[in-house]
């Protein structure tokens, strides 16, 4: 179904793809090309046949990791895993701490009770017993510390949320193992799958006639021209920015797609289905 997909035809991959995902796409692109407006400035990037091929490659895996990321952080939020339990901090999230400060609320209430008692009381327990409730009060202690740093923290996020993309941001926080796990291919037909894909985009580009042109919309695509300039230029040819921008976001939806699929394709086959 992927390979029956024209170029740029974003109609059907872009279906469930949320704005997260888009938005991370689109920013991540906007960092290799810059900002230069088009209408004021007219960029042209000139590319070989095996950049090309890394480039395309990699923007497909970079979809195929932002849908691995953006799953793995709704699981999180679904079950409510606290961020700190897990390898990779989750720092999108503000942490809920209406709840831990209630309850230590009514514990400080206990402790006051405690207090007003304890002369009495210690003088009848045992050494180990001491040793227990200085353990507790240092722990109570301890709680109280991180509860203070997590409200800190939430309104240090609130402060930024309105120019960040959680998204990126989470993928940012995770160690590079864990990148490496996210974007890398579940199966060897996965790794297959994207290398024909990849093919035969170039195999629309570059064509073995002379006359034949890179993108439709070329601001530099005369491959005749390219190819008679030596070898420095030779399997060489040239796009606009914008267009090439366009590819590569084509490609990261292609990827993303690419791993919704796959998902679905395993819980079929988890509920027999197929």
């Amino acid at each position: 179904m992927l390979k029956r997909i024209e170029p740029l035809d974003t109609s059907d991959i872009s279906k469930g793809v949320t704005d997260a995902a888009k938005d991370s796409m689109k920013q991540t692109i906007s960092s290799m090309f810059g900002l230069l407006p088009s209408d004021q400035f007219a960029v042209t990037v000139r590319v070989c046949k095996s950049s090309l091929h890394n480039l395309l490659s990699s923007s497909i895996i970079t979809g195929y990791t932002l849908w691995n990321a953006e799953y793995r952080l709704s699981l999180m939020r679904n079950f409510d895993i606290s961020p700190d339990s897990l390898t990779g901090l989750d720092r999108s999230k503000p942490l809920d701490v209406a709840d831990d400060e209630e309850t230590l609320v009514g514990i400080d209430s206990n402790m006051e009770d405690w207090d007003s008692t304890r002369p009495r009381l210690l003088a009848d327990l045992p050494p180990e017993a001491l040793k227990y409730i200085q353990q507790l009060q240092s722990e109570l202690s301890n709680l109280k510390d991180e509860l203070n740093a997590r409200k800190q923290e939430n309104m240090q996020m609130e402060h930024g949320r309105g120019n960040r993309n959680n998204l990126l941001e989470y993928l940012r926080s995770l160690d590079s193992n864990m990148v490496t796990e996210l974007s890398k291919p579940s199966t060897s037909e996965v790794e297959e799958i994207i290398h024909e894909l990849v093919g035969n985009i170039l195999q629309r580009f570059f064509k073995d006639d002379a006359s034949s042109t890179f993108f439709e919309d070329s601001s530099v695509a005369d491959l005749e021209k390219l190819a008679n300039a030596g070898n420095e230029f030779y399997d060489t040819v040239g796009t606009s920015r914008d267009y090439l921008a366009k590819l590569l976001f084509w490609c990261m939806l292609l990827g993303h797609r690419l791993r919704s699929l796959e998902n679905r394709l395993q819980l079929s086959c988890v509920v027999g289905l197929l």
